[in-house]
């Protein structure tokens, strides 16, 4: 298994703002339940204006709200098989001003334990919820062959976990914006 990352070099002015206001609420990309009313797309925005071109190369792009994919990376996934693995909401981008439909933001359907918690190092958000959500300092995942090819970790529903097959698959198709890792470390 790996963590879906993304690239060291992932510029900051990439990251996407998402409309809060308009659009579905954004925890609930964290669920794991199909979105209803998915056919209206949600809408995000570059804060600053980027040079398209460079911009319009990422196929895995991250905001505020759930992660995005491009129309090319969307194709991808249909023909690895994972349309019954994520719900693909139609997503609209504002880049410089103008307007760019063919996104997609993403919904994991599936969640499985990932973490090797005796090896990760972390602490309850809240102390007085030892059992509830908890901060990691260090994750190690465990060494198994997941159920799913993709989907968020139990332990963390914010981090998305690849098998080994879908990360190689995903690598050889040269998908740009994500890489995967083995743990983390320096949280």
């Amino acid at each position: 298994m790996k963590l879906i990352e993304p690239v060291d070099n992932y510029p900051e002015k990439y990251w996407l703002s998402y409309d809060h206001g308009t659009n579905i609420d954004h925890l609930s990309f964290q669920e794991c339940k199909l979105i209803s009313d998915s056919d209206l797309p949600v809408q995000l925005s570059l804060k600053q204006k980027v040079g398209l071109s460079a911009f319009r190369k990422y196929d895995y792009l991250f905001s505020d709200g759930p992660d995005i994919i491009t129309s090319r990376l969307f194709n991808i996934f249909l023909g690895m098989g994972l349309e019954g693995e994520i719900q693909f909401v139609p997503a609209c981008i504002v880049i410089n001003g103008d307007v760019y439909n063919d996104y997609y933001a993403v919904n994991y359907l599936a969640s499985e334990s990932a973490f090797d918690m005796e090896r990760c190092i972390y602490k309850p958000l809240i102390k007085s919820l030892p059992d509830g959500p908890k901060r990691f300092s260090r994750i190690v995942l465990q060494d198994i062959e997941p159920t799913h090819s993709i989907f968020r970790a139990l332990e963390s529903m914010s981090r998305i976990v690849v098998s080994n097959r879908a990360a190689e698959s995903l690598q050889d198709k040269a998908v740009i914006g994500i890489c995967f890792v083995e743990g983390r470390d320096d949280m």
